[in-house]
């Protein structure tokens, strides 16, 4: 029924163990360690299809202090994956033949968890993570019936429950979305143009988790339509289709262009892109033969470096999260 398919590591440690417990007791230690070292290395998810399976990836990556990219694990998902976010050290995804439906991986334990459902169903929303608050938001997205909405619901981690909060400005659909000392940005989209008819979108709406309120700010994206963004510090850096990277000050109401090496392809691809280790990397989301794998960018010193070389079979990337 499109539920995450998983190996459940620590049960089948156990079950081999008790098979032979005179022989294998030993090493049950070894393997659960080796279990909890696997979940501690994992900085980014990818998160795509590959060609041979009809079920999207979770793929994890340990990135190094030497520029090095190293794949971790990875593990099958459900179909249809409509959002998904990484809150703490776990990684949450909707989707599936319910599209309501939410499974937490367990980085504890390497393993899926059943979540509570969200209120109704909901496509193309975006889903931040908000540690503050201990919590998921999910802004935006289409109904089934292809309406854009521009509902804001939260899920309490602890508590496993959704909640519904005051809504979005301006209804939007595969949004960017970032979380900044408290205060989610949504960027670009799409959103309503005429009676029926929708439009990329330029908008930055500001959604305050404390005081529950959304506002749009008064000025718009030098692009528009599908991006992903991340946060480093108080800027947030946005890409797209095209070859520069996007540093956004809030703070400064600012825009600052900066243009990748040559070495990446010009031929317009949207990107992704983490923030991990006081670092950017940026992604590229379909792969051709010559391209560089990733970038990464130290925003300290403006020194942008190539990764190439992981193994990653992925021919399209939905998800990155860090």
């Amino acid at each position: 029924d499109g539920v995450p398919c998983s190996q459940n590591p620590t049960a089948a440690i156990d079950t081999w163990i008790n098979f032979n417990k005179e022989e294998r007791a030993g090493f049950s230690e070894t393997l659960r360690s080796s279990l909890k070292v696997i979940g501690e290395n994992v900085h980014i998810y990818l998160i795509g299809k590959e060609s041979s399976r009809t079920h999207s990836l979770a793929v994890s990556l340990h990135c190094a202090d030497d520029d090095s990219i190293s794949v971790s694990g990875q593990n099958s998902l459900c179909h249809q994956i409509t959002a998904a976010c990484k809150h703490g050290s776990d990684l949450y995804v909707v989707g599936g033949s319910i599209p309501r439906r939410m499974w937490k991986c367990n980085n504890a334990t390497i393993d899926w968890e059943w979540c509570a459902p969200l209120p109704r169903d909901r496509l193309q929303h975006t889903l931040v993570s908000v540690p503050s608050k201990d919590a998921i938001y999910s802004l935006g997205g289409k109904t089934l019936q292809d309406t854009l909405s521009n509902a804001v619901i939260y899920y309490r981690v602890r508590d496993n429950v959704w909640t519904e909060t005051s809504q979005l400005e301006v209804a939007v659909s595969g949004a960017a979305g970032v979380n900044l000392n408290g205060v989610i940005y949504l960027l670009g989209g799409e959103e309503n143009d005429l009676d029926f008819f929708t439009k990329p979108s330029r908008l930055i709406q500001c959604y305050d988790t404390n005081t529950e309120k959304c506002h749009v700010k008064p000025y718009v994206l030098p692009f528009a339509g599908r991006m992903h963004a991340a946060v480093h510090k108080d800027v947030v850096f946005i890409v797209a289709e095209g070859d520069s990277l996007l540093c956004y000050n809030p703070l400064l109401d600012s825009f600052t262009r900066l243009c990748l090496p040559d070495a990446w392809s010009s031929v317009p691809s949207l990107w992704k892109i983490a923030s991990c280790n006081g670092s950017i990397y940026v992604f590229r989301d379909r792969y051709k033969k010559g391209d560089a794998n990733t970038f990464k960018l130290n925003p300290a010193t403006s020194v942008v470096t190539v990764t190439s070389g992981i193994k990653v079979l992925l021919t399209n990337l939905q998800f990155v999260l860090a």
